[in-house]
């Protein structure tokens, strides 16, 4: 965590309510304080100066006692795709969509079954087979200026694939579509296909005229999946921004480690 940028951190405490979490936080530490530095709105002077030493105080204390001590080897985790109506229900991308019979406990095996119906999946369908009719690079999930940088790494030279009815990508502030205009990234994903939107929810929650149609599939950046949320009938897969790219270069899942960049 401690190597993460703050968009990466920003990511893993938004995913946290996902999780069931109430917040999710990250102890303030120099990387903290060099992203809020020189922001529009952040304390100048004096006051930052007081400010920097109360947040320094955000941390656990030295030998704190936790309930439950989760550990993960973040290295060992593959490119996660979700296969049904909620986010806990994902696999790597080299994996199949689960079997609800494999399922022990009756509630979550119907859970499974009842996920697969409206997801318009079969248990045992290689995840990488599945094809995508829309993607969505967006929402306050995955839009910061790293993701789009990601984004455009993946689709640098290449081209959206013809079976994808439209691909999108949504900077999460305008802050951050001046940056990605500056560094050129629009210009990227515009050339490989991608429709370049100004700043908004957009498909995440679909607004307006950014929704799924009824059966179509989507892969999307946000960070939720329930039944409904972008368009109804919409079918979403959530995916990482890197993910998502590789998905509409190929028009179905894709394990984004194949994928040469930029070539």
């Amino acid at each position: 965590i401690a190597d993460l940028s703050m968009e990466g951190r920003m990511t893993v405490c938004n995913m946290a309510i996902e999780g069931g979490a109430r917040a999710g936080l990250i102890a303030v530490d120099d990387t903290t304080i060099n992203y809020v530095k020189g922001r529009p709105y952040a304390p100048t002077g004096e006051v930052w100066d007081q400010a920097v030493t109360a947040w320094q105080d955000l941390h656990s204390d030295e030998g704190a006692h936790f309930d439950h001590v989760v550990r993960l080897d973040a290295k060992s985790i593959e490119p996660q795709v979700t296969w049904g109506t909620s986010p806990e229900m994902v696999v790597p991308v080299t994996a199949n969509v689960p079997n609800p019979t494999d399922e022990a406990d009756a509630v979550k095996s119907q859970g499974i079954s009842a996920a697969l119906e409206y997801m318009g999946l079969k248990a045992g369908q290689p995840i990488n087979e599945i094809k995508v009719d829309k993607v969505f690079i967006g929402s306050c999930t995955n839009s910061r200026i790293e993701d789009i940088r990601e984004a455009a790494t993946i689709a640098k030279g290449k081209q959206v694939s013809a079976d994808i009815k439209l691909a999108m990508v949504v900077p999460g502030s305008g802050l951050v579509k001046r940056q990605a205009e500056k560094e050129g990234l629009d210009t990227i994903l515009k050339d490989a296909g991608f429709e370049w939107r100004e700043p908004g929810c957009s498909m995440c929650l679909a607004m307006n005229a950014d929704r799924l149609e009824s059966g179509e599939r989507c892969a999307s950046t946000s960070n939720r999946n329930f039944e409904g949320r972008q368009g109804q009938g919409g079918r979403t897969h959530l995916v990482s921004p890197a993910m998502a790219a590789a998905a509409a270069i190929a028009g179905h899942f894709v394990d984004v480690r194949t994928i040469e960049e930029g070539a």
